[in-house]
């Protein structure tokens, strides 16, 4: 046997030495890691467990808190994700239905509003949607009815085709609802009859006559062009379809032009503190609005009216008759602002009625002030205005 010199032996041990302190302060900071960031090792404990769990469809999960507990907190760290609608919908977990009808509403129209919308219908849940496509703030039931529409089955037609009868629901979320219908062919046939029967509402003429001049259906088309024509630009011609301008671009300079000039729009909206404050500023409304919902805002205001910027009516004790948007309504009195920015103000002993009018403020028929070049520039020149940060 070698027995190794003094000097290499003092060497080999260390060398070994430095490894087991190595090795010894990996362990230290592995332990001071985990106890600081305690979530980094119970999530891939609750992973571990989602993961086991799906490949045990039939595991019963009564009588277990502990999974219980690590199957909650991953699904609430996942919410949303391909694995967490495998994980609900596997086990029936119908305890999370309002926090998949918060899905519903935060992501309409994307795959995960989609299945949450079906994983409710699926739980028999149908009423949780139905509920909030009635609800007064018209952004979460137009989402509703958005989440709905991605699951189109016949139940869903039909209530679609009864809450539009009856009409009883804001412009908003009924124009929602006829562009939902007219996405199955059902749907569309029962617009196209409803046209022509003349019991069409007012309030949707613009919004379903667009769904139907943009039919693949000619017969659809001509009922359109029948009762529901087009509106015509200052030059005499139709407007095109809804669907077509969306796809055009226009010159933004001249729409800013056309915006502080002849359109008139500065008369009620400002752009970085340009023109009168009565509607809403539209200085970075291009970060907010699709091409296709600003050009329903000009051509149909009354459909998609901006909280806070309803349109008020205040009937005095003596007759006079005033609109404007609410300021403010208190044990003071109601205070209005007009279509010209003025301000007024009644007691309540003034007031013999006061009410929510469902027409804008903003008056509707633009389009016969422009072409329809100088209307794509103008919404070309809204659609630029964008969040600059």
């Amino acid at each position: 046997m070698i027995i190794p010199s003094a000097m290499r032996l003092q060497r080999i041990l260390k060398r070994h030495l430095r490894s087991v302190c190595a090795f010894l302060m990996l362990l230290i900071s592995g332990s001071l890691m985990s106890a600081e960031r305690p979530d980094a090792r119970v999530s891939l404990a609750d992973r571990s467990v989602a993961e086991t769990l799906l490949r045990l469809p039939d595991f019963n999960l009564r009588g277990r808190p502990d999974l219980i507990e690590k199957l909650d907190r991953y699904l609430r760290a996942n919410q949303g994700t391909t694995r967490y609608f495998q994980l609900v919908r596997q086990f029936k977990l119908k305890d999370r239905s309002n926090e998949l009808l918060a899905i519903v509403l935060s992501r309409p129209g994307t795959t995960p509003g989609t299945w949450a919308a079906e994983t409710l219908v699926q739980f028999d849940k149908r009423e949780l949607l139905e509920q909030t496509t009635r609800h007064a703030d018209t952004d979460r039931a137009v989402a509703a009815v958005r989440g709905l529409a991605s699951v189109g089955d016949a139940d869903t037609q039909a209530y679609f085709v009864e809450t539009l009868k009856k009409g009883v629901l804001p412009v908003e979320t009924l124009n929602a609802i006829a562009t939902a219908l007219s996405d199955q062919p059902e749907g569309e046939q029962f617009l196209a009859e409803w046209v022509a029967s003349g019991n069409l509402p007012p309030q949707l003429a613009f919004t379903v006559g667009n769904l139907l001049h943009s039919s693949e259906i000619a017969a659809h088309r001509k009922i359109a062009t029948r009762h529901l024509p087009r509106p015509k630009t200052s030059g005499g011609n139709p407007l095109p379809p809804l669907k077509d301008l969306v796809g055009r671009s226009g010159d933004p300079e001249h729409g800013r032009t056309l915006f502080f000039s002849k359109a008139q729009c500065a008369g009620c909206h400002q752009v970085d503190r340009e023109g009168k404050q009565i509607g809403p500023d539209l200085t970075e409304i291009g970060s907010k609005l699709s091409k296709e919902v600003l050009y329903t805002s000009i051509l149909d205001p009354s459909a998609a009216i901006s909280h806070n910027y309803e349109n008020h009516e205040v009937v005095t004790v003596d007759g006079k008759i005033e609109k404007g948007i609410l300021l403010s309504r208190d044990t003071t009195g109601t205070t209005l602002k007009d279509a010209e920015g003025i301000v007024r103000s009644f007691s309540h002993a003034e007031i013999e009625s006061f009410r929510k009018l469902p027409l804008s403020l903003m008056p509707d028929g633009i389009e016969k002030k422009l072409t329809v070049r100088e209307l794509i520039d103008l919404v070309q020149f809204l659609a630029s205005l964008k969040n600059s940060r």
